[in-house]
C-alpha cells in the first residue's frame, strides 16, 4: 500500500542497534525508504543480518532543524534477497515495520528488467545500480555521526510533552473547556 498522505521532505534512514548509547554509535548502515511500511537496505553487511541483532528503524529530516519528526520504528518482519549459493552476500534486505512512517517514500518507479541489468553490470552493487538509474536522491546513503548527534538531540526534545496551562473561572468554563476534546462528555440539557 502506498500512502499518499506523507510528509514530503529530504528524509534519511538510518537502521539502528537498539542497544547502543546514541544514535551515532547505533547507526549500522543506511537505507531507503520505499513505502510507509518499508525500508529497504541495499548491500547489507552482517551487522544488520545478525538474527540476534535488536535493530529499530530511524527516520529523520537531513535537515535536523527542520522542524519535523524524528520517527523511530520497529521492525516487525526482515527479509535478505540473495543469489541462490550466495547467502553470505545479499543484494538488499527488506525491514517491515510496525508502523507506517508519516514521510513519504524516497525512491521513484524504476523498471525491474533495467534494475537487474544495472545490478548485474555492477556486479550485485544495488546502491550503485539505483543511483545509476536515479531512483534515489543524491546523498541518500550519506549519513554523518555529526547528523546523528544533532538528530538524537531533536529527538530528544520531541519526546518531552509539550505543557499548555488553562486556567477558568468556574467549574462550568472549566469541563467546558476541556470536554470539547472528549468523546465522553454531553451538553448538559437542562430539565
Amino acid at each position: 500500500m502506498c500512502i499518499g498522505t506523507s510528509v514530503h521532505a529530504d528524509i534519511r534512514v538510518s537502521v539502528q542497534d537498539r542497544n547502543a548509547p546514541d544514535r551515532a554509535a547505533g547507526h549500522l548502515t543506511a537505507a531507503v525508504l520505499v513505502d510507509g511500511d518499508a525500508v529497504l537496505v541495499p548491500n547489507p553487511g552482517p551487522e544488520v543480518l545478525d538474527p540476534k541483532a535488536e535493530l529499530e528503524i530511524l527516520v529523520f529530516p537531513a535537515d535536523p532543524g527542520a522542524h519535523l519528526p524524528v520517527e523511530v520504528i520497529p521492525i516487525w518482519k526482515w527479509s535478505p534477497f540473495h543469489l541462490i549459493g550466495q547467502q553470505d552476500r545479499p543484494l538488499a534486505a527488506v525491514a517491515r515495520l510496525r508502523r507506517h512512517s508519516s514521510y513519504s517514500a524516497q525512491i521513484s518507479h524504476v523498471d525491474s528488467a533495467a534494475l537487474a541489468k544495472a545490478t548485474a553490470a555492477l556486479d550485485g552493487d544495488l546502491w550503485a545500480a539505483l543511483d545509476k538509474l536515479e531512483a534515489i536522491p543524491e546523498g541518500i546513503g550519506a549519513i554523518s555521526p555529526d547528523l546523528l548527534g544533532a538528530v538524537g538531540q531533536v529527538e530528544r526534545e520531541q519526546r518531552r510533552p509539550r505543557r499548555s496551562e488553562h486556567g477558568f473561572e468556574s467549574y462550568e468554563a472549566m469541563v467546558g473547556g476541556f470536554c470539547i476534546f472528549f468523546c465522553f462528555c454531553h451538553a448538559h440539557e437542562p430539565r
